[in-house]
């Protein structure tokens, strides 16, 4: 059996046919013993660039919940704020300004806006909470409007009735 010759041809083709050292081989063979400083400076950039990808969204998705959450609040009060105007703990007239009595740091606020209805002796009431943080801007605020009969009509027809 003759041995055939080995050509840098047949190591680029069949690089493991051929296990006998010879110098046309060690021509095409590199020796890896690691990394280079340039793969090591493109991974660590990959890293930090998906990082802050990654920071960004968190950030986003915090900012979200709070907002989320500041918006519901104000829904929960103003429809606790609407409940006492329709039952008659609050009084149904307009004000500007008031502060909830539950709130420690001051930053909820709310406001009344009655005017007469449609029709005779019906009330259009809105009331509009805010979540006011420096006093100027409002971060979340809800408004809710609902109609209700003038509580005067029902005064006067128990005057008149007692009256008789």
């Amino acid at each position: 059996m003759k041995r055939r010759r080995v050509t840098a041809f047949d190591v680029c083709l069949f690089p493991r046919r051929h296990h006998t050292p010879s110098a046309t081989t060690h021509l095409f063979r590199t020796a890896r013993n690691g990394l280079s400083l340039l793969e090591v400076l493109i991974s660590v950039a990959i890293f930090l660039g998906a990082l802050t990808a990654i920071m960004q969204l968190l950030n986003t998705g915090r900012q979200s919940e709070v907002s989320a959450r500041l918006k519901t609040e104000a829904v929960l009060r103003c429809e606790a704020k609407m409940g006492e105007i329709i039952s008659g703990i609050e009084k149904a007239v307009s004000s500007t300004e008031g502060t909830f009595s539950d709130d420690e740091i001051g930053n909820w606020h709310w406001s009344t806006e009655v005017t007469s209805g449609s029709a005779t002796s019906l009330l259009q009431i809105t009331v509009t909470v805010e979540h006011l943080p420096d006093g100027k801007n409002a971060n979340a605020a809800f408004t809710l409007t609902r109609y209700m009969r003038d509580p005067q009509l029902f005064i006067d027809a128990a005057l008149s009735e007692a009256g008789e």
